[in-house]
């Protein structure tokens, strides 16, 4: 680690499988410091999605820990993923939500109560 930068993501010794035995990941190490931009590049079932959905919380870990800015994601998610912004390869699940359903998720999100949430929409929808 350089002298004085934050470690931003670590994941210590994780392992994944999805058959018995028969790991995607395993035994992984990465420390990624502040500042730092990095990226996945791999073949097809190499591991990237998997540690994608493990570093977001999606999928549980089998073995070892992920931290964000010093918290783990699995024994505190709420407060490992107000550290971080994922965005996906495919917008596919905003698709599914209604206008109002993506406007109340963007609202919890930032944490806007509700009395606001109501005036802002009825504002803009009155427009």
């Amino acid at each position: 680690m350089t002298k004085g930068r934050k470690i931003m993501i670590e994941i210590k010794n994780v392992s994944k499988a999805y058959v018995k035995h028969k790991n995607v990941i395993e035994n992984m190490n990465l420390t990624i410091e502040d500042g730092q931009i990095f990226g996945f590049i791999g073949p097809n079932g190499a591991g990237k999605t998997t540690t994608m959905e493990m570093l977001t919380g999606i999928l549980d870990i089998d073995e070892g820990e992920i931290l964000i800015d010093g918290i783990n994601i699995e024994k505190n998610p709420i407060e490992a993923k107000k550290q971080f912004g994922f965005v996906p390869d495919s917008p596919d699940a905003f698709e599914k939500l209604t206008g109002i359903e993506y406007l109340n998720f963007v609202a919890d999100v930032y944490k806007v109560d509700q009395k606001t949430r109501f005036e802002k929409t009825k504002n803009y929808m009155d427009k």
